[in-house]
């Protein structure tokens, strides 16, 4: 009777998944909103009638909407929207929490199915919790790297842009039509935040804290400081990206440097528990033992707690600021 429960509730969290995916997909982007005020006029009319018809995701996406507006009056939900973001997924809190609650069922049902046992089952429901959070993190580091990347070409093509006669605004539109993602779209949001209304310096300031990224920080530096002192602003934009390059190029060493090292403490900390969770599928009461009041409950947790620290200090010496 639990396992149909469990079943039951777990069909139900995919066709609500499946329904706010819908009213996703359907939802007009943002950039299209912005579009009708800032875009091209030819395709405005357009855009605008087809919104006016109501579509089959229209009130999945007004409830996805309304969920989120109240999420992000937290201040966890508004940081974790600012991570989805970073992360360069479409998706919304409200969305991201379903798929994390989703993740959960779905370990759990899986360690129950294999296992007959509730204590797997807790123990991979625990392992769904982490997933999308895992995924979310590695999503903004490579987003992140890709970014900082393509800071090169972005500095080569403003100064460029800038000694050909352009301003900084038409610039930076030009870096936005010519970059791929992730530097691409995120500079062409700097463009429509100055149509907007927005000052210069506070939508690269916005920029900044959309990215993420030290480099880039380092660019809006210089600016602000051209912006209050004056000069050649593309001189300064090719010192600045001849000390970026540098500084990639020193990164790239260390991290080739200590990757032996860096994947040493992963397989070290990563190992014990996959070889843990295997054996709890495959004979639960042996593995069960060590959660047995008494002393040897003091085990998994005072393992567990050795190998995070030891993964900490691992990463702590490898970890060489530039």
């Amino acid at each position: 009777m639990d396992l149909v429960l469990i079943a039951g509730g777990l069909i139900a969290v995919a066709i609500l998944v499946i329904f706010i995916g819908v009213g996703r997909a359907l939802e007009p982007p943002r950039s299209d909103r912005l579009d009708d005020f800032v875009g091209d006029p030819s395709g405005r009319m357009r855009r605008q009638e087809e919104r006016r018809s109501p579509g089959l995701g229209a009130s999945a996406g007004e409830l996805v909407q309304g969920f989120d507006k109240i999420l992000r009056s937290v201040s966890a939900a508004d940081r974790l929207a600012h991570g989805l973001h970073r992360a360069g997924l479409r998706l919304t809190v409200t969305e991201f929490l379903f798929v994390w609650l989703l993740s959960i069922v779905a370990g759990a049902l899986f360690g129950y199915l294999v296992s007959g046992s509730w204590l797997p089952a807790i123990m991979t429901g625990a392992l769904g919790a982490l997933l999308p959070y895992i995924i979310l993190r590695f999503r903004q580091g490579a987003r992140l790297s890709a970014f900082n990347r393509q800071l090169g070409n972005v500095l080569m093509q403003l100064a460029g842009s800038m000694r050909a006669g352009y301003g900084l605004l038409q610039a930076i539109d030009f870096v936005a039509h010519e970059m791929p993602a992730p530097a691409g779209p995120e500079f062409a949001h700097v463009v429509r935040d100055v149509k907007l209304g927005l000052s210069m310096l506070a939508a690269l300031d916005a920029l900044v804290d959309r990215v993420g990224s030290d480099d880039l920080m380092l660019i809006v530096t210089a600016v602000r400081i051209h912006h209050e002192t004056g000069g050649n602003l593309a001189e300064i934009l090719e010192t600045v990206n001849e000390t970026i390059r540098e500084r990639v190029r020193i990164k790239g060493e260390l991290r080739s440097l200590t990757a032996q090292q860096r994947y040493t403490g992963y397989v070290l900390s990563a190992l014990p528990i996959l070889v843990f969770m295997l054996l709890m599928l495959l004979n639960p009461g042996y593995e069960s033992r060590l959660f047995a009041p008494g002393p040897t409950l003091c085990i998994p947790f005072c393992a567990l707690l050795s190998m995070l620290m030891g993964l900490f200090v691992i990463r702590r010496i490898v970890s060489i600021e530039v």
